[in-house]
């Protein structure tokens, strides 16, 4: 269990609603998109991954199930990870 606060990455598959639980995620904070420092280009994440800038990664788990719940969703797998640095394609 890690309780250590940053930037984390949440990533996590569902058996349906998924446009739902990631507009619920997003109103709690979550986002689907960044830029790199210095940089004015914007990276967009997958689908199911969002990130939050100052989470547990236990919190961010935790979070999730709680929307899926609330959704009545089946969450199916997930991760959450704390992500010090960000690079991807656009």
């Amino acid at each position: 269990m890690s309780m250590a606060l940053g930037k984390v990455l949440i990533s996590y598959d569902v058996d349906s609603k998924h446009v739902d639980v990631k507009n619920a995620m997003k109103a709690i904070g979550y986002m689907e998109t960044w830029k790199r420092a210095g940089s004015i280009q914007s990276y967009i994440l997958p689908n199911t991954t969002l990130w939050h800038n100052n989470k547990s990664s236990d919190t961010a788990i935790a979070e999730l199930q709680s929307v899926c719940r609330d959704l009545a969703v089946k969450l199916e797998k997930s991760v959450a990870v704390l992500a010090t640095d960000f690079v991807g394609i656009k």
